[in-house]
């Protein structure tokens, strides 16, 4: 029987690694795949490279069904909010399976820790290894080391983190749903050089930000590569700059600790921290260099700037309230109107439907299309607000 697959991403750009994940899924026998895709923000406290309605129509021409959006904040929640969020949509799509890219593509390994991660014993130990002062991250590290004769290497890899965490949402869930990793090839996360013919989204970023668009354009699929070096020259995308550091500064300039305290993920030595912190930077650099990153790490505290600028405090709801399509094909028509019918929330590509089903809804659509008005403005060229309203759904 067909089967439909389903992956939490951010092609943040769309490249040959994430070409190689949707091939190989089609070579294991899946008929259809369902993607949730970080809308214009991303998990580690950024804004994407290029538009999601681009990013979108990118991921259908290249053998994607179905692209739908993890909209503002929840795509930029710590893994495990980014994780829950993705989970809770493909759920709600009624995919059969959920695949993943995996450093170590051991899928009994992760499921023993993932499994460990939700137990007492090592609640404790996390516990234990936070009153040292050190961050969750290398808590959770140690703590897994603990009960595992693993590397260090193993667990710290991104990709397995975040398999860790859909594993984690799936069992709080009680969703049998099949595990699928795919080995990662190439470059690693982070890694800005380029390995075996494929490239990190983040070395392609810093491709595009040194102005090397042919070499940036070398690292996705042919089918896409010249309207992604378009794009590139025409200046439809966004990198963090000067001018958006200072926006995002003065944003933290105008906030006390009580302020703070209401953002997600910013606990009260960080309210103090960042309440000081903003008032004595003339820079972001500046700013980092007096926030405590040996506690928390960078992502961590450019989530909480991301928050603080578009204003996003703990009154939102728990999970996205819809599921807004951004794009498909013939088969994602079909996984549409089979989750049409279990779906626990509205599915429509119209924010302008979607708003008027309830005030979790607008709330939700509110903070998405802020962020999408603000990627606009901040392109290399600005372009128009409210392309959430005025972009069309991509049929392909």
């Amino acid at each position: 029987m067909p089967k439909t697959v389903g992956i939490v991403t951010e092609y943040n750009p769309f490249h040959m690694g994430h070409l190689y994940q949707i091939e190989q899924l089609h070579n294991m026998g899946f008929d259809k795949i369902a993607v949730a895709m970080s809308g214009t923000c991303v998990q580690r406290g950024e804004i994407s490279l290029l538009s999601k309605f681009c990013r979108a129509e990118y991921a259908v021409d290249c053998g994607v069904n179905l692209v739908c959006e993890i909209p503002f904040p929840y795509s930029s929640f710590s893994a495990e909010g980014f994780a829950k969020s993705g989970v809770h949509i493909l759920k709600n799509l009624g995919v059969d399976a959920i695949s993943f890219g995996s450093e170590s593509a051991d899928l009994p390994l992760l499921c023993s820790i993932a499994d460990y991660l939700l137990t007492e014993d090592c609640e404790t130990t996390l516990k234990k290894y936070l009153k040292e002062g050190i961050s969750f991250a290398q808590a959770r590290e140690r703590a897994i080391l603990d009960k595992f004769p693993l590397s260090r290497e193993v667990i710290s890899a991104s990709n397995d983190i975040l398999a860790l965490e859909y594993i984690k949402e799936c069992r709080k869930l009680g969703w049998d749903v099949e595990f699928v990793p795919v080995k990662r090839h190439g470059a690693d996360y982070n890694d800005l050089s380029a390995k075996d013919g494929f490239a990190s989204a983040s070395g392609i970023r810093q491709r595009v930000a040194e102005y090397r668009f042919e070499q940036a354009a070398d690292f996705v699929p042919e089918g896409i590569r010249q309207h992604f070096t378009n794009r590139l020259e025409q200046g439809d995308y966004f990198i963090s700059d000067t001018a958006f550091e200072k926006t995002v500064l003065y944003a933290l300039k105008k906030l006390k600790t009580e302020d703070f305290a209401k953002i997600p993920d910013c606990n009260t030595e960080l309210c103090n921290a960042f309440e000081n912190a903003a008032s004595v930077s003339r820079n972001m650099e500046q700013l980092f260099s007096n926030l405590p990153t040996k506690q928390y790490t960078r992502t961590r505290l450019k989530r909480i700037m991301l928050f603080a600028l578009l204003d996003i405090d703990n009154s939102l709801p728990a999970l996205p309230p819809f599921i807004r399509i951004l794009a498909m094909d013939k088969k994602g028509e079909e996984i549409v109107k089979k989750a049409s019918e279990i779906s626990a929330v509205p599915i429509s590509h119209s924010y302008r439907i979607l708003q008027d089903k309830n005030d979790d809804c607008r709330k939700v659509i509110r903070k998405e299309s802020l962020a999408t008005d603000l990627q606009s403005m901040f392109f290399k060229f600005p372009a128009d607000s409210r392309s959430d309203y005025t972009t069309k759904l991509y049929k392909k």
